[in-house]
């Protein structure tokens, strides 16, 4: 059995030790000091903690403090400050669809961006972002800058640069699978020889509420992670009377590849538990472990696995029924429209099957497999995403001011 001997993040500052009864010496007011200076170590070495991560080194070094003491000084520290998750929990959490597999090197690829700094000039060539993957079973990142362009050939180039992280990684799988939104690039013709010629499978997303959420997620915390090291770089340069552009501050496309190598480094912790492996030390030897671990600490991973009988099901339409897709889960189209004047897709989509699945809670979850009339494409939409529509309705309100 894997343990771990050591922190994830290096060691602590001696100001941390505990005396030798194993009780923590001092009050709060001394060990939240001392947590913020190996909070300052580990951001000036280029880790960027997580809450969990605060709260077992305190558990494993003796410091009776509570999760709410840690979480009160990383939202005021300057660093976590801005983006700390301090916004309230959404309703109805943990009813989404797990997305599963059982085999190694299926991956959820995105594209993200950094927005443009003030502080600094982005040059061309790393304005078109960077390619985000993960590996859906083993949580393995793959970070690489997408230089000048977002075409095709550089899609391409992208991709073989992270198959060779892969050989580089030492894993013995391959990259079996791969899944992306519906990117022109991604879905081009050269994009696509490259992948049937290395026997990878491509899966493309469309409106499906499920979509790309390992990479989607990934983007987020690598923009936290990213964001959090900047400011560190700022509060040290400002220390040490330097200007915001002073030189020797590396930026982001330089940063990426040590950042997917700390991701990979950090404990794999599913719904608050800890499976005691890190993404880079799952391989194929290890994996029933692993999932046996992954298993026992979200139930819902292997529940998800196998098909549920519709006829046990009470779903809220039937097979046949006309429907719309509600317009602020399928489209960036909201932006700058009025929620007044349009709700619903224009496309109009009929319903040809019932898919019950296995939501995170251990609950039934409902979808439907739609058709969209107008061009016969497959769709997947959960229940709260569509509604019944009278199919004579074919005329939305902008083709009817226009007719007008």
């Amino acid at each position: 059995m894997y343990k771990r001997k050591d922190f994830a993040l290096g060691g602590v500052s001696n100001k941390m030790k505990v005396n030798g009864n194993g009780s923590s010496s001092g009050n709060a007011a001394i060990k939240l000091p001392a947590l913020a200076e190996w909070l300052e170590d580990q951001l000036r070495l280029g880790h960027v903690p997580r809450v969990s991560d605060m709260v077992d080194l305190a558990k494993r070094e003796g410091l009776k403090l509570k999760r709410s003491e840690l979480l009160s000084m990383l939202q005021k520290n300057p660093v976590y400050l801005f983006n700390m998750h301090q916004q309230k929990k959404r309703l109805g959490s943990r009813k989404y669809r797990p997305v599963v597999a059982t085999s190694l090197g299926y991956l959820h690829c995105d594209i993200g961006f950094f927005s443009k700094s003030a502080h600094y000039p982005t040059p061309p060539t790393f304005q078109a972002g960077f390619l985000a993957a993960r590996d859906v079973l083993s949580r393995f990142v793959y970070l690489v800058v997408l230089k000048k362009s977002r075409k095709g050939a550089s899609m391409v180039s992208a991709f073989k640069t992270l198959l060779a992280l892969h050989a580089a990684a030492g894993h013995t799988h391959p990259v079996r699978g791969i899944s992306f939104d519906r990117e022109r690039s991604v879905v081009s013709k050269e994009v696509q020889q490259f992948l049937q010629e290395k026997n990878i499978k491509f899966t493309s997303f469309k409106m499906s509420s499920s979509k790309a959420k390992h990479a989607e997620s990934l983007i987020k915390q690598v923009r936290t992670d990213m964001a959090r090291l900047e400011r560190h770089n700022q509060l040290v340069a400002f220390r040490m009377r330097k200007t915001k552009n002073a030189g020797g501050v590396r930026r982001w496309w330089n940063l990426l590849g040590e950042l997917a190598n700390e991701l990979n480094n950090k404990e794999i912790v599913i719904g608050g538990k800890r499976t005691a492996f890190k993404p880079k030390e799952i391989n194929e030897g290890n994996l029933p472990e692993f999932l046996t671990r992954l298993y026992k600490a979200a139930p819902a991973y292997y529940a998800a696995q196998f098909e549920v009988d519709p006829r046990f099901v009470n779903f809220r339409y039937s097979v046949g029924t006309h429907v719309r897709a509600k317009l602020i889960y399928t489209s960036s189209k909201v932006i700058g429209n009025k929620r007044s004047e349009t709700s619903l897709e224009d496309p109009l989509y009929k319903i040809v099957a019932l898919v019950p699945y296995v939501t995170r809670k251990l609950t039934l979850g409902k979808s439907y497999k739609c058709v969209k009339l107008a061009s016969g494409e497959q769709e997947i939409f959960d229940e709260n995403d569509i509604v019944p529509t009278n199919s004579s309705q074919i005329f939305t309100a902008d083709r009817h001011r226009a007719l007008e």
